[in-house]
């Protein structure tokens, strides 16, 4: 097995987590690998300064209290504190959140994305054209229809009035 491979493991051999399965493969490596020895002898170094217990002071008394006094004081004025952990939603928040100029790009945006909606729609939009197509949904607002055109119901719908049309012609 590679060094990397080996170094990986190290740590887990140290501590006895290692795989029974890999503990053979670990130590035939060991033993004929002097970096990995040397690398091994630094982790147990390192292990046996965690294990020595060195004295821990007690924390003084009245320190909580200390520490959220000052956060209060530190806290920046103008900034009302929440009243309340859950949010409010509102969608559109985000473009009152804009400089002017990106409001005004935004909505520029909006307007061109509808104008080109309306040319790339296939029909000709000219005042003649609008006086022929009285009484049909103009502008692709057909989509907003109860059924919209290609759907299953306007299949239905289409094959129905073809039926008909043909039954009372007779």
């Amino acid at each position: 097995m590679r060094c990397r491979k080996i170094i990986s493991y190290l740590n887990a051999y140290v501590d006895g987590e290692l795989p029974e399965r890999q503990r053979p493969i670990v130590e035939a490596h060991l033993a004929t690998c002097e970096s990995c020895r040397g690398r091994l002898e630094e982790i147990r170094g390192i292990d046996e300064l965690f294990q020595a217990t060195l004295p821990v002071p007690p924390v003084p008394d009245g320190l909580a209290t200390r520490i959220m006094a000052e956060a209060r004081r530190r806290q920046p004025m103008g900034i009302p504190e929440r009243r309340s952990l859950l949010p409010v939603w509102n969608p559109l928040q985000w473009i009152a959140e804009l400089s002017a100029p990106m409001r005004l790009a935004t909505c520029a945006t909006v307007l061109l994305a509808l104008v080109a909606g309306l040319s790339l729609d296939g029909r000709d939009v000219t005042r003649r054209n609008v006086l022929i197509e009285q009484g049909k949904d103009l502008y692709g607002l057909e989509w907003f229809a109860p059924v919209p055109p290609g759907s299953i119901g306007s299949i239905y719908i289409a094959m129905a009035d073809q039926l008909y049309e043909k039954g009372s012609g007779q």
